[in-house]
């Protein structure tokens, strides 16, 4: 991977900026603070987009601005690859927005994840360090923070083991012990679940045993109510055939007790209705004479006529209140004239010039429409009182004729009132006809019906001898029946009890059979626990200790290379640890990183990122950024003699692109390219 070009748009101090990289080795050269580490940012989010705590959208955003973008141009294989992130401020957060990524000549709009996918899969990483590590490679074999390398230096060794397996795709060997500790745990949870559910097969199996013995108890309890339950059924069939030789003549005189029943209540319910009868004729006969009474004298018109004369009068009384409606419009028109002229009257005494022609009024003109405007008033009232007279009279007419229709809309009602009670008459009548030749046809059938009492109880007396022989032999069939009842729910219940105990065997034999499964799954649960536990866990430890065996050795040595190519003092020497530890030592003694001089730390911390650039693009062949590294700060705290050893590192590494971040002069000689950055008035530029 080479990087061509950076282009900025609202980046920290940048506010359009576009800067170019050569090949070879190029220096980012500038005052603290002027915006070199700015450039290394940008470049690491134009690839792999915004990281929450380290990277984030609202420490790449230049203050003031909603909107920014990074643009790089970067080579992969000697092929072009552009890749731009564009940042948008919101109401509480700045967020990536979509951009694009250019390969092969072709544009493609892309989201700021589908964008990491697209650039992780160029730069050939791993398919699971993709999923898990994302861009940690990149941050130890292109370009490390410097205090993320201090944290790796100074951090606790299980951390700084934890993140040099993930750097090393090798924690995967860490997962599979966590792992088999999860499933050793799952395995001995389930093994002493297996041993509570079998704790009881024991107990199980004798209560299997008891339930067998008691059901063949009850077969043997059955078998022996069979002969006795025998002998009630053929007792039964006899008592069933002496019941069947008298049930006739009971039948028979059953049915004529219930003829003579029906024959009662009907003689009742027809005596009934005839007493029922003879009072409602009384009653209705009594009701004639009183309508009689009421309208003998009364006078019966022709209601039609009065009818005729009402609609007539109803006619006239229209026609002079439309007569009245018309004198009312009449009057409220002659009134709206009347103060039309009143009003004009008025106007023109107040007016003095005309509103049309603009001339003055004279009072002679005034008196003249004055004196025209009060003959129509005149006019006007003598109208009024004329058509107001007139409809008084209408008015005390329509009030006549009111009175006469309210006298003979009266009689209508009382002579239509007389011809209801007459009719009512004419229909009592007739019920009343009705009625006594219903009480005619009764008494013919009460006389009937006495006669065929008289039958009906004399055929009764002769058959009631067979009613009480009839009791007599089904009380003993009864009998019998009760006792078959006896013996058939006793059997029952026996057979009853006998299956209840023959469900609760078959739940036994599943549950024996269930826990006999579990018994056998068990014994392979502690085969699988054992296996696990004590040889599996075992030669997975193995494979990692000779893999970071390997790894430390290679890694051990080119800290050590490294270490004495940039320290000044042989008296100081450093070697790693199991646990990949520096470990200095400084004229046979053992000492602590802190007492180390600044320029002693730098050189360790150097020492210890290209050691570890080295490892990972040897275990790591796919990976295509072996020719690009970006030092940031290497030199910090460095003397001048230690500074001269920087063109050694440059030369020993021979890199196709080298970007070294510094604020020494002296390094512009050790370098191909220098770029001098300035900061002017909050803004940082690329100086030509």
């Amino acid at each position: 991977m080479i990087i061509n070009s950076l282009k900025l748009e609202n980046i920290r101090s940048y506010t359009s900026e576009i800067i170019k990289f050569p090949s070879g080795s190029v220096l980012l050269s500038g005052d603290i603070g002027c915006g070199k580490s700015t450039i290394l940012s940008a470049i690491e989010f134009a690839l792999f987009g915004v990281k929450r705590k380290d990277l984030s959208g609202i420490s790449l955003l230049r203050h003031g601005k909603k909107e920014g973008s990074v643009e790089l141009d970067f080579s992969i294989d000697d092929k072009s690859v552009i890749v731009k992130r564009n940042l948008k401020r919101g109401k509480d957060d700045v967020k990536q927005e979509a951009g694009y990524i250019i390969k092969d000549g072709l544009k493609k709009e892309a989201t700021a994840v589908e964008l990491k996918s697209a650039v992780l899969g160029l730069l050939g990483f791993p398919l699971d360090l993709v999923s898990k590590s994302k861009d940690l490679v990149y941050r130890y074999t292109v370009y490390t923070p410097q205090e993320q390398m201090k944290q790796i230096l100074l951090g606790d060794v299980e951390s700084r083991l934890d993140t040099l397996r993930r750097v090393f795709g090798i924690d995967k060997y860490k997962k599979i012990r966590n792992n088999s500790s999860i499933v050793s745990k799952f395995l001995r949870e389930k093994i002493n679940l297996n041993m509570g559910k079998i704790s009881d097969l024991d107990e199980k199996q004798s209560l299997k045993m008891e339930q067998v013995g008691k059901i063949d108890l009850i077969s043997k309890e059955v078998d022996e109510l069979l002969p006795s339950l025998e002998n009630i059924k053929k007792d039964l069939d006899l008592k069933k055939q002496e019941i069947a030789s008298v049930e006739e003549g009971v039948k028979k005189l059953n049915n004529l007790k219930g003829e003579l029943n029906v024959c009662n209540t009907n003689f009742n319910n027809f005596k009934s209705n005839l007493e029922r009868n003879s009072l409602e004729v009384k009653n209705l006969n009594s009701e004639i004479e009183i309508i009689k009474a009421e309208v003998q004298g009364k006078e019966t018109l022709d209601v039609e006529v009065l009818k005729k004369d009402i609609e007539k009068r109803n006619e006239e009384i229209l026609g002079i209140e439309k007569k009245i409606n018309e004198l009312n419009s009449s009057v409220a028109s002659l009134e709206s004239k009347k103060q039309i002229s009143e009003n004009l009257k008025q106007k023109v005494v107040n007016i003095d010039q005309c509103p049309t022609c603009l001339q003055q009024v004279c009072d002679e003109h005034k008196m003249f429409i004055s004196s025209t405007e009060d003959e129509t008033i005149v006019y006007v009232n003598k109208d009024i009182n004329l058509k107001s007279k007139e409809k008084e009279s209408l008015v005390e007419e329509i009030g006549l004729l009111k009175v006469g229709l309210e006298k003979i809309k009266k009689k209508e009602s009382e002579i239509s009132l007389i011809k209801l009670k007459l009719v009512h008459v004419e229909e009592k009548g007739k019920r009343i006809s009705l009625l006594q030749q219903e009480n005619n046809n009764l008494n013919e059938k009460i006389v009937e019906i006495g006669n065929k009492v008289k039958l009906l109880e004399e055929g009764i007396g002769g058959l009631s001898g067979n009613e009480e022989r009839f009791n007599l032999v089904k009380k003993e069939y009864d009998l019998l029946l009760g006792k078959e009842r006896d013996f058939s729910i006793k059997q029952a219940e026996l057979i009853k009890e006998k299956e209840t105990i023959s469900l609760l065997v078959g739940r036994l034999n599943e549950e024996i059979d269930s826990k006999l499964k579990t018994k056998e799954e068990l014994k392979g649960l502690n085969e699988k626990h054992e296996w696990l536990t004590k040889h599996f866990v075992n030669l997975v430890i193995n494979i990692e200790k000779h893999v970071m065996l390997r790894i430390h050795q290679e890694f051990s040595e080119l800290f050590k290379e490294w270490f004495n190519l940039l320290i000044e003092d042989d008296t100081i020497t450093a070697r790693l640890d199991d646990s990949f530890t520096p470990i200095i030592e400084q004229d046979g003694y053992d000492t602590e990183y802190i007492n180390l001089s600044g320029g002693e730390k730098t050189s360790l911390a150097l020492a210890y990122r290209l050691s570890l650039n080295k490892v990972i693009n040897d275990l790591i062949t796919t990976i295509k950024m072996n020719d690009l590294i970006i030092l940031d700060e290497p030199t910090d705290g460095f003397s001048t003699e230690q500074l001269d050893r920087v063109k050694v590192v440059i030369d020993q590494l021979d890199l196709n692109q080298m970007i070294i971040v510094s604020h020494e002069s002296k390094i512009e000689g050790f370098v191909d390219n220098v770029l001098r950055i300035v900061k002017q008035d909050s803004v940082s530029k690329i100086s030509v």
